[in-house]
Formats: C-alpha cells, structure tokens, sequence
C-alpha cells in the first residue's frame, strides 16, 4: 500500500490508541495495547512505554497494516469495556479518516445504549474538584509529618510511628471516599440514575485513586522511617542505624517488608469500599453543595 494510501489508517490507529488508553497517564505498561498493536512490535518494546514509541516501532518494523488489522479484532473482542468517551472517539477516528470496516465489525462498533447519557456527565468537573480535596489531604498529611508528594522533605514532625500510620491511612480513606461521592454527585446531577457503563467509570476512577493514594501512603511511610531510623532502635537488626544511605540491602529489605504490612489494612479496608461503592448513599449536604458547578460547568482553578 502507498504511503499516501496508509496515513489514514495510521492516523486511526494513533487515535484508537490514544482513546484505548483513556486516562492513562505515560509511560504505560506495553500489555496494554497488546490486543491492538502487532506482537512484533510488542515484542521490540519495553515493559513501560510511549504512544510515540509505539508508533516508532511500528513504522521501524513496517507493523502499521497489521496493528490495523489487529485493532479492528481487538475493538471488537474490547468494545463494550471501554468508556464511553473512548468508543465515542474511536467512531470520530473511523469517519474522520474515511475508513471502512466490514460489515461484521460495524456492528460491533456501535455506540452503547447508555452512552449518549454517559457522554453529557462532566467527568472533568469530577476530576477538578476530586484534585482540590486530594491537594488538601495530602496538605494534611504533610502537616501530621507523612510527606506523600515529591520533592519530599525532612518529616517535620517526629511522633509516634504507629499513630503517624493510622491517622494517615484515616484521611487517605476520607479521600477515597470523596472520589466516591463526587462522583456519585456527578452522575445525578447529568442522569439522575446509575447505568452500567457509568458504574464501570466510576470504578475506573475509583481504582485510579486507590492506586495512586496506595503507592504515595507506601513511599511516605518508607520516608519517614529512613527519615527517624532511631524510631526502630527497639529491633535488634536497627539499634545502629542512623542514616537511610547506609543501611544494608537486608535492613533495607527489612523495612520495606514492614511497610508492606502496616499499609495492610488499607489495602483491605479500599477493596470493601470498592465493594460497597454502589451501596453508599450521597450526602445531600454535598450534592447541594457541589451540584452548581455541574450545572455551571465552570472550571476548576
């Protein structure tokens, strides 16, 4: 095929891409688009990767008109996972570009019966006033000594470890849970009801933060415990250590398996939250409160 004829399935394939991997920040994991892209050129990339990478390789390994081809089974054999923002995009993508799928593939690639509803929910909203209330709790945080952010200073305060853990977990739940209600809040100022494909989205959301609050909650205990090593000088393997830079690669070990045990119960405490997501009701004092930027449509600053 000429170059001229190929550069509008390659601008397809960028954009279906693009829209698979909705709100995933880059790098992303490689296994992610592996239904999408030929396995050569999987093969060829690292674990963590680029879009622009991708279609690097995909142009290095002339792997454009099978990743085409592969796109179209993987849509089909994906479509009703994905948001409806990314099958809204993706339909965009396949008229823009002047393709055609067969007639088996198109009727598979059809909006969703709820996502004409989906699209009118202001999930940027969502997103501006979930980013206001994570700003201020990981504030809070940093205040009680638990640095959740980079670049992270010295704790400033040098308490009690095991109170240092529990009142960080306490207001990382509570953000939690705002994503929950905020989201909620979302929904029913745009629908007013649940739909699947917005339960899905919700979860999404909800997992994304979980995530993130895991993965900061972990790397700001580990902080303060290199940071107040005299704090573990009760243990026989610590009773000498003062400085992070020169614990041994078992000490080290150590620590981080310590870590992993007091985040613990909240890992466990966000997959009942999870699994509750769709039993918790709104606060009618914070959809009153917030319903006006959903009607607004303000943005956030």
């Amino acid at each position: 095929m000429s170059s001229q004829g190929i550069l509008p399935r390659v601008i397809f394939l960028e954009g279906t891409w693009k829209a698979v991997l909705h709100d995933q920040p880059e790098p992303f994991r490689k296994s992610l688009l592996a239904d999408y892209v030929s396995a050569d050129v999987i093969d060829s990339l690292p674990e963590q990767t680029t879009l622009k990478n991708v279609l690097k390789e995909c142009h290095a390994l002339d792997a454009f008109e099978e990743s085409y081809i592969k796109s179209f089974l993987g849509l089909m054999k994906c479509w009703n996972s994905l948001s409806p923002e990314s099958r809204h995009n993706i339909l965009e993508y396949l008229q823009d570009c002047d393709l055609q799928a067969n007639g088996n593939m198109r009727r598979h690639l059809q909006p969703l019966k709820d996502d004409a509803e989906a699209l009118t929910i202001r999930w940027d909203i969502a997103d501006q006033l979930y980013a206001r209330v994570r700003e201020a709790a990981f504030k809070a945080c940093q205040g009680i000594g638990l640095e959740l952010l980079q670049p992270r200073g010295a704790p400033r305060q040098k308490g009690d470890f095991r109170t240092l853990v529990q009142r960080g977990q306490a207001m990382l739940l509570a953000l939690l849970r705002e994503r929950i209600s905020i989201d909620k809040i979302a929904v029913l100022a745009a629908v007013g009801h649940m739909t699947p494909v917005v339960k899905n989205k919700r979860m999404n959301n909800l997992s994304r933060a979980y995530i993130e609050n895991l993965d900061v909650f972990r790397a700001g205990l580990m902080h303060w415990a290199q940071n107040n090593l005299q704090a573990f000088s009760a243990v026989e393997l610590f009773k000498d250590a003062q400085q992070a830079k020169a614990l041994t690669p078992i000490q080290e070990s150590v620590l981080r398996e310590h870590m992993e045990g007091l985040i613990k119960p909240f890992e466990h405490e966000c997959e009942r939250m999870s699994a509750t997501m769709d039993e918790t009701p709104h606060d009618p004092a914070a959809y009153d409160k917030l319903r006006p930027y959903f009607d607004s449509g303000t943005t956030l600053h």
